[in-house]
């Protein structure tokens, strides 16, 4: 079995992205699966006969990628999860206060809204998604802390089969979904013990 110490504290600048305090592996880890994610969203976007995204869309597009799958890639780290799972500290503002506000932060992400609205998404599934999110936020931080991790996981399973079989968001946005529950659900609500580098 592998072991390192766990550690809630830190220091450094304010980095609500990776966490503040990140080391440099966890930095290379989160932006490199976010840019890999979304150079594979586009390019299949682009492979389509129709694209989803046109002219000034493809930003948008490269946008959410990068915060949504990318994000499900940084919610899970380390300094993410120290940061996210400790009190306010002094000199950190309304930005760290957001983040580590589960529900507000969830509030926020009304991203499947957005998307489904200018890329031609399924807006009414998108406004029940949005809501979904609330209510799995809300459902995991009602968990005792032991459970949460797992109710967190069949949360998150029962959005995937739901946006693939029941009310999907749209052609070529299958990933959002997916990606907006592991990032908020699975984790950002969930709380997990902040291992240091060895």
């Amino acid at each position: 079995m592998q072991t390192a110490p766990i550690n809630w504290t830190y220091s450094g600048g304010i980095d609500p992205l990776c966490g503040t305090g990140a080391t440099v592996a966890e930095r290379i880890l989160a932006y490199g699966m976010a840019s890999i994610f979304t150079g594979i969203i586009l390019a299949a976007d682009q492979a389509r006969n129709v694209p989803v995204a046109e002219g000034w869309k493809i930003a948008l597009l490269a946008f959410f990628a990068f915060d949504i799958a990318g994000g499900a890639v940084a919610n899970m780290l380390n300094s993410c999860k120290r940061f996210y799972h400790t009190h306010l500290q002094q000199g950190e503002g309304l930005s760290a206060r957001l983040a580590k506000n589960p529900m507000l932060f969830t509030a926020i992400h009304v991203h499947p809204i957005i998307i489904a609205y200018f890329l031609n998404g399924h807006l009414l599934n998108a406004t029940i998604w949005y809501a979904l999110l609330l209510v799995s936020v809300t459902t995991v931080l009602l968990m005792p802390l032991y459970l949460r991790r797992a109710s967190a996981t069949g949360l998150t399973v029962l959005a995937l089969l739901g946006d693939q079989l029941l009310l999907p968001l749209g052609d070529g946005l299958e990933w959002f979904i997916p990606c907006l529950f592991m990032k908020m659900v699975l984790g950002h609500a969930v709380q997990e013990e902040p291992y240091r580098a060895g």
